[in-house]
C-alpha cells in the first residue's frame, strides 16, 4: 500500500522568499501658517524627507497642507491607519517617530504571555480526555 503525500497549500509568510513592507503609504499632513508645524516644515524644507523617502522606495510619501496641527498618517497593508500628532515635536523627535512606524507592522500592539507563539497546528493534534476511547477514560 503506497503513502500518498497530502495536497495543501503552502502558507505565505512574510520574509520567505520576498518581503513586503507593511507601511505602504505616508501621509504627512502640516500648516503652513501654524506654529506647531515648525518642524516637519524644517524637514520639508531641508531636505530630510527626500532622503528618507530615498532610503525607502517601496513607501508612498504624500503631503497635504491643511489647516491644523500637523500629523502622520500611516496606511498599512492589513487595511489599518494610524494617525500620529507630532503638534510642537522638534526635527529629530519627528524623524524617530517616522522611522518607528514605518518599521511597525501596522497591528495592535499586545502582551505577549506565551513561550511559544506558532502559526502551525500541532504535529500530535489535539488532546482532550474527550477524544480517548470511553473505556479508557478517566473517571472522578
Amino acid at each position: 500500500m503506497p503513502v500518498k503525500a497530502i495536497a495543501t497549500k503552502s502558507i505565505s509568510r512574510n520574509g520567505v522568499g520576498a518581503f513586503i513592507n507593511p507601511c505602504h503609504k505616508l501621509t504627512l499632513q502640516y500648516c503652513n501658517w501654524g506654529g506647531s508645524s515648525q518642524g516637519l516644515r524644517t524637514i520639508l524644507t531641508n531636505g530630510t524627507i527626500n532622503k528618507i523617502a530615498e532610503s525607502k522606495p517601496q513607501t508612498t510619501f504624500e503631503i497635504l497642507k491643511r489647516s491644523g496641527h500637523p500629523k502622520l498618517i500611516f496606511h498599512y497593508n492589513n487595511s489599518k491607519i494610524q494617525e500620529i500628532n507630532i503638534k510642537n515635536l522638534k526635527t529629530n523627535e519627528i524623524i524617530n517617530k517616522i522611522n518607528e512606524y514605518l518599521q511597525r507592522s501596522g497591528n495592535d500592539l499586545f502582551k505577549c504571555n506565551h513561550k511559544v507563539i506558532s502559526e502551525n497546528q500541532s504535529v500530535r493534534g489535539i488532546w482532550s480526555p474527550l477524544h480517548a476511547p470511553k473505556g479508557y477514560r478517566y473517571t472522578i
